[in-house]
């Protein structure tokens, strides 16, 4: 009996995975994604975001190394219109943030726990409890601060 592997995160229609987890891909998922990397082969990506009839390729700065990375590039390709649009956000003092990157990838990732830790000690110090705003690097950084911590690569330290 076949037993479906539980990738990514599915919001709002989305599924949200890490490049490391393209291979485990529903049939339907991997062309569409092959479709926008295909039509876009030097645009780096350590996201992609996928829907019925779009996909992101989203380029996050250093996913491994940093606790919660901002966005430095999207494109997104409307596979009905077959027309994109691209967005830079390398050069805004305030990009798009991620959070719980361990939900984006494979389960056998051995950087879930790590991902994790950061997490639940993010949700220990109340960092998630009003998410209005907090996907924006100066929101974020000021609820980390005013909580009396310091981010360290995967920790949340007192300050």
């Amino acid at each position: 009996m076949f037993q479906k592997t539980k990738i990514g995160r599915r919001v709002g229609g989305w599924l949200y995975l890490h490049r490391s987890g393209v291979d485990l891909l529903a049939h339907e998922e991997a062309e569409r994604l092959a479709l926008a990397t295909t039509k876009y082969p030097d645009t780096p990506w350590s996201l992609c975001k996928i829907a019925k009839n779009k996909v992101s390729l989203l380029h996050y700065e250093e996913f491994e190394t940093a606790g919660f990375p901002a966005l430095l590039h999207s494109i997104t390709l409307d596979l009905t219109a077959q027309t994109s649009k691209a967005i830079d956000y390398s050069r805004r003092d305030n990009p798009p943030i991620l959070h719980r990157k361990e939900l984006l990838l494979p389960e056998n990732d051995p950087n879930i726990p790590m991902y994790t830790a950061l997490t639940k000690a993010a949700e220990g110090a109340g960092l998630f409890e009003k998410p209005a705003g907090i996907g924006t690097r100066r929101v974020w950084e000021k609820r980390i601060a005013d909580a009396g911590l310091t981010l360290r690569g995967h920790q949340l330290l007192k300050t």
